[in-house]
């Protein structure tokens, strides 16, 4: 087999692209062929006999010396690189000399085995080097060696650089694919013990028991990345923040989340997190039932009189009562209100349900004329509302007394998102974007 040379684009004194998130393409480059090598070795490969790193401090020139000097007949040369562009480009892009098909069928092998490792990655194919805006590259040209030079991705979209940062073990194991395809290598690959994965933990957020599940490494709590993003922080901005993978799964460490206004505890029995935090920006709306409402108690009133200017005449406390509820069973209030306003059509009833029966949100009935359940005043009827949405969102246990009739017949948290209340709570299959679009209004009012 021949020999693989492997330059990290840039060099330790021409950063290259800057990225969207602030980082730099030469460090973002040479984390990857770090992790390249690695992966490499673990296949039975050794550096500086089956593979070459070119060194970090040279440029373009040099390193193309540099390999020239050491590469003999049969041995490859990759350059790897990210990509900047618009926001909304995406995807990686495999560069080869222009007139040569065998060195575009390589580079159709080294981009085609990435995209297949890195899952959400693009595949923008093959292009010759006088499709750039040099017009040629001399990575591709001035070689000895079969030589081609891949854009991972673009630095410059979100997307792309958060599947680099997250994913970066997966861009090196597609890269040895790729490259060891294109070296016809057969490499001996030691069989490897499986880790042990990283005990379960439960999260609980301002008091309230998460249904997503954070994990323990050496001691520490990590939280799901997506779970970090609801809590009203980009990810993506997060770089300094230590992450590891499990299960296909990328989570944040917990502790490093308190530079960002995020109180961190932690609890032995059972094993916890405990995160404390105004879970998103005032005037933010959100999808997740189990979090904290933002409107006030007269946002709510303006909104509604300003839908219905009859709609508190029966239920003057309507508004306080959705807070204090929701409040004690951990329900963003701004969306039971907004689901509220679009079951009684702003309390103007209408439909099954009538005004005396203090069901706000449609609870037993099945249209028809069937009226469904009636409580004996307001706050009875509030409360039964939140233990429902409560049911859906959560498999936490409601406050007793438990009020909602059909609190138990509920498959538990299998709605933790408003979305996921559609086909559910109701057959309309645009349920939950209508509640969303409510509370949207709901937050811009004044």
């Amino acid at each position: 087999m021949g020999h693989i040379f492997i330059s990290a684009g840039h060099f330790n004194r021409d950063s290259g692209a800057s990225s969207i998130i602030g980082t730099k393409e030469a460090d973002e480059m040479m984390k990857t062929r770090d992790l390249l090598a690695s992966e490499l070795q673990a296949r039975g490969l050794v550096k500086d006999r089956d593979f070459f790193l070119v060194p970090d401090d040279i440029d373009l020139g040099p390193t193309i010396r540099w390999i020239n000097a050491r590469s003999q007949r049969g041995d490859i040369a990759v350059e790897i690189h990210g990509d900047s562009a618009s926001p909304s480009a995406r995807g990686a892009t495999a560069f080869h000399i222009a007139g040569n098909s065998q060195r575009q069928a390589d580079a159709k092998k080294l981009v085609d085995s990435l995209v297949a490792a890195v899952p959400g990655l693009r595949n923008r194919g093959t292009k010759p080097d006088t499709d750039t805006r040099f017009r040629r590259l001399g990575f591709c040209r001035d070689i000895d060696i079969p030589s081609v030079l891949i854009e991972l991705c673009f630095l410059s979209n979100r997307d792309d650089i958060t599947l680099l940062t997250g994913s970066r073990n997966l861009f090196a194991k597609g890269l040895a694919d790729g490259l060891l395809a294109w070296n016809g290598t057969t490499p001996i690959i030691p069989t490897p013990t499986p880790p042990s994965p990283f005990p379960v933990i439960d999260i609980q957020i301002n008091g309230v028991l998460y249904d997503d599940k954070g994990i323990l490494v050496n001691g520490n709590s990590f939280i799901p990345v997506d779970l970090v993003d609801r809590l009203g922080l980009n990810s993506t901005d997060l770089s300094t923040v230590r992450r590891v993978t499990q299960g296909g799964v990328v989570y944040l460490k917990a502790i490093e989340l308190q530079d960002f206004n995020i109180t961190v505890e932690w609890q032995d029995t059972p094993p916890t997190v405990i995160l404390r935090t105004n879970l998103f920006p005032p005037g933010t709306p959100t999808e997740n039932i189990m979090s904290s409402g933002t409107a006030s108690a007269s946002q709510l009133r303006n909104f509604i009189l300003s839908q219905n200017s009859d709609a508190l005449d029966s239920f003057p406390d309507l508004p306080n009562l959705y807070i204090e509820e929701a409040a004690r069973e951990g329900v963003n209030h701004d969306i039971a209100f907004s689901q509220m306003c679009l079951e009684t059509g702003y309390l103007a009833f209408g439909g099954d349900v009538v005004p005396g029966q203090n069901n706000f949100c449609g609870l037993g009935t099945t249209g028809g004329g069937v009226r469904g359940a009636s409580f004996p005043d307001a706050r009875t009827g509030v409360k039964a509302h939140i233990q429902h949405l409560k049911a859906y969102a959560s498999t936490a246990p409601a406050i007793p007394p438990i009020v909602d009739p059909r609190f138990s017949l509920v498959s538990r948290g299998i709605a933790p998102l408003v979305s996921k209340l559609s086909g559910r709570w109701a057959t309309d299959s645009q349920y939950g974007t209508k509640i969303m679009n409510i509370q949207r209004q709901l937050l811009a009012t004044t």
